[in-house]
């Protein structure tokens, strides 16, 4: 069996090391060597010794400052290591070593653009284990990634050609031939989009292949319901404070006097004291995902794609609060299908109640949702792990 390094470079919390474990889990069934390489050990750590895995810290830097929000794919690489070429040698020469060290045979890429050049000088197939967002068209130059906000043409050009010279830079000091693209760099063994078509951050990718979604890694509890009286809804709510309107949303649940349950983590002692009442309730650990879906009327979360793509595929609206430009862009696919609502994180802070009794009043939101989860219905998120387990062979044995 094989030795498979999944890497991830870029991002924060669970959510990329959650949608990978039980992918993770089968591989190592089947008896192969996965090693994981992860950019925040201090967060992720403790979950992965709960599935009998271990991890390394992943060769990274710090955010580079650059003015304004990231345009493209093209400037999130330029403000982690890309705009320097002597920084972005040594990122790559860490990721290589590590391979070396692992004996990867395979690189599982989530997020982790660094690892994929590593691998690319190495001569290792790689696998893009994707959400849509990590992996974008392959245009040239690369799309803007807010195409709300139209750009000249040249701003997406320069962005690319700063970025791909100090690749180049790199890829010469090891004795490579240089990439005609940026989009290049994701010309790997196989791209892996573990998402629907329809939640693609991305709009206009064009033909590609979809996996689907996996299923949840597992480990919530299962939680009871505050009971309240006729007439009224069950809300499931899942924030984070970093979120501009958790606090607006914590306001309109307490006043409503919904049915609800809030999965707050690092919620302070303060905001549990203000916003206690007999119909909310704080879970101190994640819920079970799957009750919450079966059982909810309404889901508030900050538009992470697992929890959001679960509620869909259950038939359930949501309102969405997202913190950054990937969950944004997830919750503007939502919102283009019917199925919620969102409140971007650069508006300015406001009542929620009337957008709460707007999705849990107005039957459409509902019905787009369950049209979401009848076009999915015989969709099988076990074979989807079958059907990748089956690819990382194939991959391994070309």
């Amino acid at each position: 069996m094989a030795s498979i390094l999944y890497a991830w470079e870029f991002g924060a919390n669970l959510g990329h090391v959650g949608a990978f474990m039980p992918l993770a889990r089968s591989l190592r069934d089947q008896g192969h060597a996965v090693h994981w390489a992860v950019t925040q050990p201090a967060s992720v750590g403790d979950f992965l010794a709960s599935q009998n895995f271990a991890c390394v810290a992943a060769p990274v830097i710090p955010e580079l400052s650059r003015p304004g929000p990231p345009l493209s794919y093209a400037d999130i690489l330029l403000r982690f290591g890309y705009a320097d070429a002597k920084a972005l040698f040594g990122l790559v020469g860490a990721w290589a070593e590590l391979m070396r060290l692992t004996g990867a045979q395979l690189v599982m890429a989530d997020h982790a653009p660094t690892a994929v050049l590593a691998a690319r000088i190495l001569g290792l197939p790689v696998m893009l284990f994707s959400n849509g967002f990590t992996v974008p068209p392959r245009h040239s130059p690369l799309p803007n990634m807010r195409p709300w906000s139209p750009l000249p043409p040249q701003v997406l050009v320069d962005l690319d050609a700063a970025a791909l010279s100090n690749i180049n830079i790199v890829l010469k000091r090891f004795g490579h031939a240089p990439l005609p693209h940026l989009a290049n760099l994701f010309d790997v063994a196989e791209e892996s989009l573990v998402s629907f078509p329809e939640l693609d951050h991305y709009a206009d990718r064009g033909p590609a292949r979809y996996w689907g979604s996996l299923p949840s890694a597992g480990g919530g509890a299962r939680l009871d319901w505050p009971v309240v009286g006729a007439g009224k809804k069950k809300i499931f709510a899942y924030l984070r404070r970093e979120a501009v309107h958790a606090e607006s949303a914590l306001t309109a649940l307490h006043a409503l006097g919904h049915s609800t349950l809030i999965y707050f983590p690092e919620i302070s002692s303060e905001f549990v004291a203000r916003f206690s009442a007999p119909h909310l309730r704080f879970a101190a650990q994640p819920a079970d995902i799957d009750q919450m879906t079966r059982d909810a009327d309404l889901a508030v979360t900050y538009s992470s794609l697992a929890t959001t793509t679960a509620f869909l595929l259950a038939g359930k609206p949501l309102l969405l609060l997202p913190t950054h430009l990937e969950q944004f862009l997830v919750a503007r696919r939502v919102v283009d299908m019917g199925a919620g609502a969102v409140v971007s994180p650069e508006a300015a802070v406001g009542d929620l109640i009337p957008t709460v009794n707007e999705l849990l009043g107005n039957s459409s939101y509902r019905q787009n949702a369950q049209g979401f989860a009848d076009k999915y219905a015989s969709f099988d998120q076990q074979a989807v792990i079958t059907n990748l387990v089956r690819r990382v062979g194939e991959v391994l044995a070309r």
